[in-house]
């Protein structure tokens, strides 16, 4: 029996199973599962080997992914999503925040229940995301808004330059390996559409939430050298702002992250 021929037979065996699932003793159900994620991604196992990608740590990511899932609900990924989504999880096999991005995306994608919700976007969204880009995600997957401050250098009538927009202490609060690039985390996630930032302050956060940004080591040291700077701009000003997911954000949480 040729590859081809052997693909087809084991994911009818599996489907015919899947009819039958009533019958079937307990073990044997959870056993489905790896044998329904199995034939599902035969049709791309060839491509992967020749690429010499980890196809059985992929799987495994699967499985544990798809462990709930029935395994009749378990359906070949459309190419265009899986293929640059197997490529490029394995070029992070290493760094649990994109790769668990990488295989929740691909595990949806082969979830029937799901996988309408997949956009072929959220791959190259995942491909421009930090590791550390990715724990904020997963901190406003949760918390939805986030308090940030502005902190401006102007003169006595109030004009004036930034010095620092979207500082926020939840690179810290995400254990961030660089948690005082926030601002600039955060301008790459406005890029890609998956929060907006706003200046003022939302009614949905605690004006309290804002004292540990306003007083935090690193705002402290940029107020002073703006206080002691010989030009004109010698005003420190802080000025309240939020950030929150966009919907097209929350979906690329709702997939990716949740």
């Amino acid at each position: 029996m040729s590859e081809e021929n052997e693909i087809i037979g084991l994911a009818r065996d599996v489907y015919d199973d899947a009819g039958k699932v009533i019958a079937k003793p307990t073990g044997e159900l959870i056993a489905l599962v790896p044998r329904a994620i199995k034939a599902a991604f035969c049709p791309l196992e060839k491509w992967i080997l020749q690429k010499e990608y980890s196809v059985e740590e992929t799987r495994k990511l699967l499985e544990a992914k798809l462990k709930n899932v029935p395994p009749e609900n378990i359906q070949p990924p459309e190419a265009y999503i899986a293929i640059p989504t197997i490529q490029y999880i394995s070029y992070c096999m290493d760094n649990v925040e994109l790769r668990d991005m990488y295989a929740n995306l691909l595990a949806n994608s082969m979830n029937v229940v799901a996988k309408n919700g997949v956009h072929p976007g959220f791959v190259e969204i995942i491909k421009q995301l930090s590791p550390d880009e990715a724990k904020i995600l997963r901190y406003l997957s949760v918390h939805k808004v986030v308090p940030t401050i502005i902190l401006r250098a102007e003169d006595k009538n109030g004009e004036g330059m930034y010095v620092i927009k979207n500082f926020s202490n939840i690179g810290e609060l995400c254990e961030c390996e660089a948690p005082l690039n926030i601002g600039m985390y955060i301008n790459n996630l406005v890029r890609l559409g998956l929060v907006h930032d706003f200046q003022g302050n939302s009614v949905l956060i605690n004006k309290k939430l804002y004292e540990p940004l306003k007083t935090h080591t690193y705002i402290m040291e940029k107020k002073n050298e703006i206080i002691n700077d010989n030009t004109k701009y010698n005003v420190a000003q802080t000025r309240e702002s939020y950030v929150r997911l966009t919907d097209y954000g929350q979906k690329f949480c709702d997939i990716c992250i949740t």
